[in-house]
């Protein structure tokens, strides 16, 4: 079922959840990108992604080294990525897996399978309507009826008692913003290839276009997430226990701790010094419903969606997207730009009119905001 529906999502994101397995290495849930093409709606631009250059007895892409995993069993391409365009390949949902097997973080709960699944259709649904050539209506009616299998299994959960909304808010989210990063990298390639109507996605120009314009910011491993419990996902509004030896993860509770202890003493180095704290994410400053978040949310903006006033996708370090509109008197935000970092100390989540969310940044709030 997982391949039926992400096979058709799979040609239109970039290569998502397929489960093909390759010789030696692409474990359960890495991807290669497909071959079919996207038709950007509203427009005669067309993105197409080339197949990948596997050679079996080798596993290479391309004629690159092999994949190589770390000590926990996470893979990586010979980039050192997770996530490659040069190599055509995508590891996140795969590594995701290798953390719960390992634990490191908690499995996913069946409602929150459900929910992912029932994401993933909806998702899949929409965007068949531009696949190129267009897809079966056997695969739409294929689709349509597990939409309907997981709408069925989230309402016995809800009646059960489980945080149905929840689960599906965060499947959602996900969804939406890997919808967002692709159209920002239809934007930006059409931006910089004005003229051209044929695109194909993967390989050294692409990944560069990524880097510079889609790629989340930059983070270091040796700052602590404050306000994510690493082994349950889930957000608070105060600052979490971190691990008393390497002092990097944080955990909601001993409970917690305990859990993701045996994965996590194999990377677990004892350190007296205290490290700096990661920048807020949307999700850590959403959870205080509209007060001012203690500390910096750091995001990219990705795309422009600026009409009367500026707005722009901006994604945040663990890849989802929220806009960010100007409600400055000169309806801009000086400096911001398809490609900039953007920081605001102390920031205040808002949801729009429109049914989306983010943050509305005002005259006032400029001086707590830096663009780079």
């Amino acid at each position: 079922e997982t391949f039926a529906i992400a096979s058709n999502k799979q040609v239109l994101t970039m290569g998502k959840k397929s489960k093909r397995r390759a010789n030696k290495g692409g474990g359960v849930g890495s991807t290669h990108f497909a071959t079919a093409a996207v038709q950007q709606p509203g427009s005669n631009l067309l993105f197409r992604a080339p197949p990948p250059n596997i050679d079996p007895s080798r596993n290479t892409y391309g004629g690159l080294p092999e994949n190589h995993t770390d000590d926990i069993g996470r893979m990586f391409c010979s980039h050192d990525r997770e996530y490659c365009h040069i190599c055509c390949v995508d590891h996140r949902m795969c590594n995701r897996i290798v953390e719960e097997s390992a634990g490191l973080k908690k499995k996913t709960t069946p409602v929150e399978e459900a929910a992912n699944m029932y994401a993933t259709t909806i998702t899949a649904l929409r965007k068949m309507e531009h696949m190129r050539p267009r897809s079966s209506e056997e695969m739409f009616e294929q689709n349509r009826q597990y939409k309907k299998e997981y709408e069925e299994k989230l309402r016995r959960f809800a009646e059960a008692g489980e945080d149905v909304e929840s689960a599906i808010k965060k499947a959602m989210d996900r969804e939406t913003s890997e919808t967002i990063e692709f159209e920002a990298m239809m934007q930006n390639m059409a931006r910089l290839n004005p003229g051209q109507t044929e695109f194909e996605l993967g390989g050294t120009e692409t990944q560069e276009i990524y880097d510079e314009f889609v790629k989340g910011p930059k983070t270091k491993d040796s700052r602590a997430d404050a306000y994510t419990c690493s082994y349950c996902s889930k957000t608070s509004t105060k600052a979490l226990q971190a691990c008393s030896r390497c002092k990097k993860p944080s955990y909601c509770n001993a409970e917690c701790q305990r859990a993701a202890w045996p994965a996590h003493k194999k990377e677990c180095i004892k350190t007296d010094k205290e490290p700096s704290i990661q920048k807020l994410t949307w999700e850590q400053v959403e959870a205080h419903q509209g007060a001012p978040a203690k500390g910096t949310l750091e995001v990219k903006a990705i795309k422009d969606e600026s009409m009367m006033r500026q707005v722009l996708q901006c994604k945040d370090r663990v890849g989802i997207c929220r806009r960010i509109a100007a409600y400055t008197d000169s309806r801009q935000i000086p400096g911001l730009t398809v490609g900039a970092t953007i920081k605001w100390k102390n920031p205040r989540f808002h949801y729009f009119m429109d049914g989306s969310s983010g943050a509305r940044i005002e005259e006032d709030d400029l001086k707590d905001v830096v663009v780079t």
